[in-house]
């Protein structure tokens, strides 16, 4: 990198303007970090969203420009009465993220757990870029419904959760990053 130094600048015709290029330094570079780890477990057999108890984030952007990069990973079960479990990531209660364009009656959502037993577990991951155009504080949580039937969705356990050591917890997280823009 060279730098110049000077004294005056003048421009080369009268009542011309010189322009001089500045650069955002923070461009492109993560200004902060904030993680969320969901370690407890939860369970519910709502067929209409409802918040995942404890597994919220929020950041506060330092400028307007910023994008938030987040990744997420969730780990479920449902139940085999539960027919699916749909997942919605939001953003400050009102904004799906990563969801598809709507088409008659079906369900907009970020991502679904799915499992043919009720011992198994899914996994889903979803990274998104959000533009949330703000100085406030923004905040992301996660929410679930079963579609139909009579079975419920579990977070961080298998639907049985049997206490024994064929069965397995895990965690799920969030982890924000600002994105200097």
């Amino acid at each position: 990198m060279s730098i110049l130094f000077v004294d005056s600048i003048q421009p080369k015709t009268t009542g011309q303007a010189i322009t001089v290029a500045t650069t955002n330094q923070s461009l492109g570079k993560v200004l902060q970090v904030i993680p969320m780890i969901k370690t407890d477990t939860f369970v519910s057999a709502s067929t209409s969203f409802i918040d995942i108890t404890g597994f919220t984030c929020s950041i506060t952007p330092s400028s307007t420009s910023s994008k938030i990069l987040i990744m997420s990973t969730i780990n479920g079960s449902q139940s085999v009465g539960a027919n699916r479990t749909v997942l919605k990531l939001l953003r400050d209660n009102s904004v799906t993220m990563l969801s598809a364009t709507g088409q008659g009656n079906r369900e907009l959502a970020t991502c679904g757990i799915s499992s043919p037993h009720a011992d198994l577990i899914a996994t889903s991951h979803v990274t998104i870029l959000d533009s949330p155009e703000t100085t406030s504080q923004v905040t992301y949580k996660w929410q679930g419904r079963v579609t139909a039937g009579s079975g419920n969705f579990t977070i961080n356990r298998s639907n049985n959760d049997t206490d024994n050591n064929t069965y397995t917890r895990f965690a799920s997280n969030i982890i924000l990053m600002e994105i200097g823009g």
